[in-house]
């Protein structure tokens, strides 16, 4: 007999157990769902942060957590001979915004409001930005870093900041054409920031994520490391900024004092060619050009003012030339110490009158006077017939030795090479001409260079204005050592030249130039100025200027150059640019001014 009990559940058991199972099935779905739902919400989520409110998610990561430095290397640093930091660059910070993002949160007017009172900039200028429809637009390039925190402080949308470097000047105008300028957007272009771009910039580093050129991983170089950033080398120059100040200064006082159009004063080593000061007028500040900014009109600086006159300009030098035909004519043996000229006051050469300077030209000139006599009074026609007794071959060659016609190659950039005419193509006034500094020309560079060479011994040293440079660390990457380029004259012939110049100096046209219980040496010079447009002379306008050789009872310690751009009569380098080479060796001679170090041993160039 079937026990009733187990039928009954044998019949209810399928239905009983899919009756069970229902409850838990309901429970997955449900599971299933919110998992879906959570995916989807953290799908919409990071759509939202990464892509639809990426900027403002990007600028309050950037408030919380800003960058230290910049991602570009730190360039390097100028310094003086001493080791003083003359140029820098500091950390600085670009102020951008998103137009887009800013109007979508913030009031555009009160925001503008708000920037031009912590920027200064213009309130019409600012709306304009924030109602561009550009995705980008900088407000102020290269701002104090406390001013940008200013700004970040009041968090408004679309307002963040990069990090960039600033070039500094800490001196301003001082020796602002041997330095140069950075731009508004921070690129050089002038001195030496421009000509040494490529060893104060440094090298920017590789990517931290190895890719090609599509933006692709490399597969198997993840683990190798990025290369980092190579930092710009320091240049360390062989001027002396205290010095470098003291010529300033005292040109300073000349463009007050006698109101020149041009004004220039260059210093260099006699016995190395390292070049110790030089300045120009009119002249700038290049802080002002490298803080302008987005605005750069704000920045009103005549483009003469950016000129470097004594390396680019080429003019005719006037009486300092005589210097040159003094010891060209004694070293190819043409004229003696002995020798005499006379002058009349006006004369006939090569078929033209010719005329010596001022009251001379008309009251009967100087007579009859030898090479010390002719430097010392400055005689034009005396000058003139010893170039034409020189002759125009072996005059031009000598000139060619001392490096005229020809780059000084001292490390500046835009430097002209002056003019020197092929002697085959010169006629007899031509080389007259020439011999009191006219129908040549030359830079200030390149003529305090020939008359370094025919003071210190007879050797033409190469000038240069970099004494070395240093890696970030500090260690010597490169010394830059003197060279001497070639003889170009004899000793014996460079100790006459000296006697000659100091002979100027204690009873000549260079009285002013004289210093109590030092031998010094100058030159004058006053040139007429030629108008190759209109050509012609132009009238009431000279290029006066002196050159100094100091001291001269040992071998020469520095060669000076001073010019100056005139108009009116009557001024003469005597006059104009005398004191101011004067005041300048009066600071190197003192006992607190810069020494410059002896040489041990003078090359003895071939």
């Amino acid at each position: 007999m079937v026990n009733s009990s187990r039928l009954a559940h044998s019949i209810a058991g399928p239905s009983a157990a899919r009756g069970n199972g229902l409850p838990e099935r309901r429970v997955l779905r449900a599971m299933l769902i919110g998992i879906i739902a959570l995916a989807l919400g953290l799908a919409a989520r990071l759509v939202y942060v990464q892509l639809i409110n990426r900027d403002h998610f990007l600028a309050v990561a950037a408030r919380v957590d800003p960058p230290h430095r910049p991602a570009v290397p730190q360039p390097g640093a100028i310094r003086d001979r001493r080791g003083r930091i003359v140029a820098d660059s500091v950390v600085t910070a670009s102020l951008k915004v998103d137009p887009k993002l800013l109007r979508r949160y913030e009031d555009v007017g009160e925001a503008s409001r708000y920037l031009n009172s912590v920027l200064g900039i213009p309130v019409e200028q600012i709306e304009q930005k924030l109602n561009s429809e550009r995705d980008f637009a900088y407000l102020e390039r290269r701002v104090p870093l406390d001013t940008a925190e200013q700004v970040l402080a009041r968090r408004l949308a679309g307002i963040t900041q990069d990090l960039e470097y600033k070039r500094v000047y800490p001196e301003g105008e001082v020796g602002c054409h041997l330095l140069g300028y950075f731009s508004s957007d921070h690129r050089p272009l002038g001195g030496l920031e421009r000509r040494y771009r490529f060893v104060l910039q440094g090298r920017e580093g590789t990517p931290l994520v190895n890719q090609d050129a599509w933006g692709r991983r490399i597969v198997g170089m993840e683990n190798q490391p990025a290369l980092p950033a190579v930092p710009g080398k320091d240049l360390v120059l062989t001027v002396d900024w205290d010095l470098q100040r003291v010529v300033d200064d005292a040109l300073a006082r000349c463009w007050q004092r006698e109101d020149p159009d041009e004004a220039t004063a260059v210093v260099m080593d006699a016995g190395t060619g390292a070049i110790l000061a030089l300045a120009s007028r009119p002249n700038y500040d290049p802080n002002t050009i490298a803080s302008a900014g987005t605005g750069v009109a704000r920045v009103d600086i005549p483009p003469r003012n950016l000129v470097n006159l004594s390396v680019t300009r080429a003019y005719e030098p006037g009486s300092t030339f005589k210097v040159l035909l003094a010891a060209a004519a004694l070293d190819s043996g043409a004229v003696s110490l002995t020798d005499t000229f006379y002058c009349p006051g006006t004369t006939e050469v090569g078929g033209k009158p010719l005329k010596c300077w001022g009251r001379w030209a008309s009251n009967g000139g100087h007579g009859r006077l030898n090479m010390a006599g002719m430097i010392a009074k400055s005689c034009n026609i005396c000058a003139a017939l010893t170039a034409t007794k020189v002759g125009a071959e072996r005059y031009v060659k000598f000139l060619r030795r001392c490096g005229l016609g020809a780059y000084t190659r001292a490390g500046f950039p835009g430097e002209a090479a002056g003019s020197l005419r092929d002697s085959k193509k010169m006629y007899e006034r031509d080389v007259a001409n020439m011999g009191f500094g006219q129908g040549v020309a030359v830079t200030d560079l390149q003529l305090v260079a020939a008359v370094s060479a025919v003071v210190n011994g007879g050797v033409l040293m190469q000038p240069y204005v970099v004494d070395r440079v240093l890696n970030a660390d500090g260690s010597v990457y490169r010394q830059v050592n003197p060279v001497p380029i070639r003889r170009v004259c004899s000793e014996e012939t460079s100790r006459i030249v000296r006697s000659l110049i100091r002979g100027a100096v204690e009873h000549g046209t260079g009285l002013r130039a004289q210093i109590e219980g030092v031998a010094v040496g100058g030159k004058t010079g006053t040139a007429q100025i030629w108008d190759s447009k209109k050509r012609k002379w132009l009238e009431g306008q000279h290029i006066v200027s002196f050159v100094l050789v100091a001291p001269l009872d040992a071998t020469p310690r520095f060669v000076i150059l001073v010019t100056a751009r005139v108009r009116g009569e009557n001024r003469h380098g005597s006059t104009v640019a005398a004191p101011v080479a004067r005041e300048i060796a009066v600071y190197m001679l003192q006992e607190g001014g810069p020494r410059v170090p002896e040489t041990s041993a003078r090359p003895d160039g071939t």
